[in-house]
This record gives structure tokens, sequence and C-alpha cells, in this order.
């Protein structure tokens, strides 16, 4: 695999995610960074967020509305605790259940599986409806 070039526009945008508790689309992020005085084009934050996917720096969701969104995530594998109002994001890990997935599938003449968990509910900062 071939090191991609960071320019300063990939720079700001991994700063800019950074600086997020929760996940954030690609539209969400570019206005707030246009707000706040930086000249870059959506296309180039959506390119900056790919790249960060690819390599690992960061985890992309879509949603029930279908939108992606993106947030710096630790490098070993983890599970999500998502807000609905606030987006406030936890990591998480079930011990024992990555051992138990790989045997069940195993079980069944799988090889090389793979899974994703987010759950969504209400924070305690939120109010419930």
């Amino acid at each position: 695999m071939t090191q991609k070039r960071s320019t300063w526009q990939k720079v700001a945008v991994r700063e800019e995610l950074g600086e997020r508790s929760g996940f954030i689309s690609a539209q969400q992020l570019h206005a707030e960074m246009v707000a706040a005085g930086q000249k870059l084009g959506l296309t180039t934050v959506y390119r900056a967020l790919t790249d960060m996917v690819e390599s690992g720096e960061a985890d992309a969701l879509t949603g029930s509305d279908g939108e992606t969104r993106y947030r710096i995530c630790g490098q070993e594998h983890h599970h999500h605790l998502i807000c609905n109002v606030c987006g406030k994001t936890v990591e998480f890990e079930l011990p024992g259940f990555e051992a138990a997935t790989k045997a069940l599938a195993l079980s069944h003449g799988f090889q090389e599986v793979s899974h994703s968990i987010e759950l969504f509910g209400t924070c305690s900062d939120c109010p419930r409806g």
C-alpha cells in the first residue's frame, strides 16, 4: 500500500475531526470548517475522511438515514454506544464476545468473519423524549 501525501487540507480535516467526541457527517464537518474560516471544498473533506477510514485512523458509520458519519477512533477492534440526540459516542468491548463469534463462525464453516456493533440510545446528558 502506498503512503498518501498529507496536505494541509487533510491535516486540517484530521485535526477538526479529532476535536469531536461523536460521529459527524462530511457535510456538517465541512460547514463548520468553512464557518471557522478554512478554505477547502466538500470534495476535499470527503477525500480526507475516506483516506482516514482506509488507513484505520477513523471509523465510518452509516445511519438509518443513509448518511455516513465519521469519527477518530482507536486502532483496536471495538464497538460503539451512540446517543441519538447529541451524537456522543463511547467505545466499548464485550469480554468474551470476539472468541464466541469466532467459535460460532468456525462451527458453521465460516472463516474471516467480521462484525460491527453499534448500540443507539439517549445518553444521561440529553433529555428523554
